[in-house]
């Protein structure tokens, strides 16, 4: 029917988590079996085959049930098509059985999908289906009271335009309802030029121009004067974040629900350091205001690439010296993916953070006269007058007078005849013309619809495809193959007709997985850190925008919207940023190195359908990909053991990479000594663990600090492919909070059983039964002196 073309693997129904319900009686419920995929393919190649395939789950779920007539009237769906699974009614013990079953992949409730604006907390667990738990970080981080987030970033997003970077202080997301004085030690102010006004929530609006003026050479005018945001950027990240509670937000009807940050009660500053670029000497500018005024936490979401030398960059600097002043720093890693290597801020001291998907999405569905029906992608699908058929027409057949075939093939600009096109759904072709201006073409023309399918040498992959906000119900990113059946149906029926219909859904995908525009290590300047250290939401976020500006890119867009829909990991950063303002709250005495150990060794890397994440093209993503893995908020409230690190620390990681006490002495500002012992940077006391060139073998060191009760803690490894690893001591007893232990790691490679010069991956983790300590390991092996 090619009604989807996803791969089957991934096109699940998944549910909120399980453990939003803890039945204390054996009462039956409704459960969905995965299975994952069919072996005759998309489709059943016949009815029978259909009917073995029903009688497989009948005997599948009949072997925990004890009989397959009650498996038969437990199960009141089989997923025959393109998902290969079932739906029934079972007690919970029946579903722990089935679940451990060969070929099961995962069981999960079938619950109700509730839709919530800014998904991503929900998805990240501080929320459950709307109500928060008394367990979550929100409660008790008492959703980030008083901390006070600083946000910096720029056009880190290769997706879009430039930003200026600011806010836009109107929007509901900076209301200070309900929020009392701003805390006694703040120092910021607020430049109110263009008619700017801080508040409780929003206690600093300030613009940095003076390093681009210098670069222009001459006075800059108004428009630079000005800490507001004309871009929707700024005003983005720093809601996603911070922002307040915003119920009833939507864009265009997708998304509906209430809108937040991942601190809701923390007090936000906006510092405007981009304009058309960003000068050097405004963000280091913007750095020094924000650690005088008292940041607790900066979000930034700009860098350089290719990276320069730690002390050539700005953003290394400013934040070496606000993590010395106790201020965690939380960067983007770009969007250069999937290139290696293409990691921006990697300095140890800062948390880098990578994008990654969450389980909603915005498809829109095409139902064609004949009852076929194809899928697409659009933030504008469900508002077709009625729920009729309308006529459909190629777009090619519907061209002006004095238009090429060609351009009304992609739609573009002028190229359609109002009389051919008026109350039709237009079928499009994508190409140079974007695809928002083609749905603007269709609906100045008078179109009521639009599809926007691939050509057919197009080799584009649908998976991150990015929904748009469209001037008509668009079904958007249409396959090739989808798009010619689509077009044979218009050329081969007398009356071709369609309907376009869309919504929100959530549970439809199998997240999170790691696109292929988030920036990748290995790390270019020290490879012995490894770079991202973390991934987060980053794809299709919902957060405050600026009303200055039309929801896409387009100078004729005179649509405004306070919410819209951005992708990239200047997304992802701000998600960090907010998750480490809580913890902040939590532990006000916990270092910056204490809370990035505490979000990476808590991290995971599996799916919610438990299955190793992957990448963009649904291969296995590693390490590189998304550092230590996805955030778990919940868990890195307590973490058990931390990895600390001191500015003396990163002062001899200096020193192991070349800088001498002279240059770090002037750094400091003080008189500092390298060690007269040779270190390696590899024994920085980093959560993970990176060896970009072994021969033969190497041991590390490591020193753990106990954060929770006293406990003994047993290791465990997985190694990396031809590489063994030998841990000593393996096990750590710890008697009181804040006692240290230290351990040595030994790694070498295997003669026969590693390939030089490709890096494998492996794991290291700590336990004491409640808590798992988990550090990726990184290594390179190369083909010289290995060892048996």
């Amino acid at each position: 029917m090619g009604i989807m073309s996803l791969p089957l693997f991934f096109l699940c129904l998944v549910v909120v988590s399980v453990m939003q319900y803890c039945p204390t009686l054996a009462l039956k419920r409704s459960y969905v079996v995965y299975l994952g995929s069919h072996s005759h393919g998309a489709e059943p190649t016949s009815i029978l085959d259909s009917i073995r395939i029903t009688d497989s789950h009948h005997e599948l779920l009949g072997s925990c049930m004890g009989s397959k007539k009650k498996a038969q009237g437990a199960i009141f769906y089989s997923y025959t098509h393109h998902i290969n699974g079932f739906a029934a009614v079972m007690e919970e013990e029946e579903a722990t059985e089935i679940s451990k079953q060969p070929g099961v992949v995962s069981v999960f409730l079938n619950q109700e999908h509730e839709l919530h604006t800014t998904r991503s907390w929900e998805f990240l667990g501080l929320e459950r289906n709307g109500v928060i738990p008394a367990d979550s970080i929100w409660e008790k981080a008492k959703f980030g009271e008083d901390i006070i987030i600083g946000n910096l970033d720029t056009d880190n997003l290769d997706f879009l335009t430039s930003f200026e970077i600011c806010v836009w202080p109107e929007s509901e997301s900076f209301n200070d309802k309900g929020m009392g004085p701003i805390p006694s030690k703040w120092k910021g102010y607020c430049e109110t030029n263009d008619g700017v006004k801080c508040n409780r929530k929003l206690i600093e609006a300030r613009y940095f121009n003076k390093g681009v003026e210098a670069e222009k050479g001459k006075p800059l005018n108004s428009s630079y004067q000005t800490a507001r945001d004309t871009d929707g950027h700024g005003s983005h990240t720093l809601s996603t974040a911070g922002g307040g509670f915003v119920g009833g937000v939507d864009i265009f009807g997708s998304s509906y629900g209430t809108a937040k940050g991942g601190a809701p009660k923390a007090r936000v500053a906006s510092y405007k350091v981009c304009w058309i670029g960003c000068s050097v000497a405004d963000v280091l500018a913007a750095f020094d205001a924000a650690i005088h005024d008292g940041v607790d936490v900066l979000s930034i979401s700009l860098g350089s690439y290719p990276p320069p030398d730690y002390f050539q960059d700005t953003i290394a600097i400013g934040s070496f010296h606000a993590v010395k002043n106790g201020i965690i720093v939380v960067c983007s890693a770009g969007n250069g993916g999937p290139t290696p290597g293409t990691v921006k801020n990697s300095a140890p001291w800062i948390i880098t953070v990578a994008a990654s998907t969450i389980d909603r999405d915005f498809p829109s569905y095409l139902m064609l006269g004949n009852n076929k029906q194809f899928m697409g992608l659009s933030l504008y699908a469900n508002s077709l007058p009625a729920k009729k058929f309308y006529p459909l027409v190629y777009s090619v057949d519907a061209k002006a007078a004095n238009a090429s075939a060609r351009d009304a093939q992609l739609c573009s600009v002028g190229s359609l005849d109002p009389k051919k096109v008026k109350g039709k759904i237009v079928y499009c072709l994508f190409g140079h013309t974007g695809e928002v201006e083609a749905s603007l073409e269709v609906g100045q023309a008078g179109g009521i619809g639009m599809v926007l399918s691939y050509p057919l040498q197009s080799t584009h992959s649908f998976i991150y495809a990015r929904p748009r906000a469209h001037f008509v119900p668009t079904v958007s990113h249409v396959s090739a193959a989808d798009g010619l059946s689509i077009l044979l149906y218009i050329r081969t029926t007398e009356y071709p007709v369609a309907y376009i219909s869309g919504a929100t859904e959530v549970g439809t995908v199998a997240p999170p997985i790691m696109p292929s525009f988030s920036s990748t290590g290995p790390n270019r300047i020290t490879p012995e850190i490894l770079k991202p250290d973390i991934t987060a939401p980053g794809v299709n976020i919902l957060a405050a925008y600026s009303e200055a500006i039309g929801p896409t890119p387009l100078g004729s867009d005179d649509r405004r919207v306070p919410f819209n829909i951005l992708t990239g990991t200047s997304m992802s950063c701000p998600h960090v940023a907010g998750i480490v303002a809580l913890l902040k709250k939590i532990h006000p005495h916990w270092s910056p190195s204490a809370i990035k150990s505490a979000i990476m060794t808590t991290a995971r890397t599996r799916s919610n359908v438990r299955q190793p994440m992957v990448n963009g093209t649904l291969g296995a993503a590693n390490p590189f990909n998304y550092g230590a893995g996805q955030i778990s908020p919940n868990h890195a409230m307590d973490p058990g053991l931390v990895y600390d690190l001191t500015t003396t620390d990163y002062l001899n990681f200096l020193c192991s990479i070349g800088y001498n006490s002279t240059q770090l002495s002037t750094f400091m500002k003080k008189k500092y000594k390298c060690p007269s012992k040779p270190t390696s940077p590899s024994d920085l006391n980093y959560p993970s663990i990176t060896v970009p060139s072994l021969s033969g073998k190497v041991t590390v060191t490591r020193t753990l600090k106990n954060v929770g009760t006293p406990a003994t803690y047993t290791v465990r490894t997985k190694a990396p492919g031809g590489i063994s690893v030998k841990v000593e001591p393996k096990r750590l007893k710890f008697e009181k909070i804040n006692e240290e232990k230290t351990f040595k790691v030994t790694l070498e490679a295997k003669r026969d059983h590693v390939k030089g010069g490709e890096y494998v991956f492996g794991r290291l983790i700590w336990s004491d039964g409640e808590h798992y300590v988990r550090s990726p390991i990184v290594v390179n092996a190369t083909t010289t002196t290995l060892h048996m």
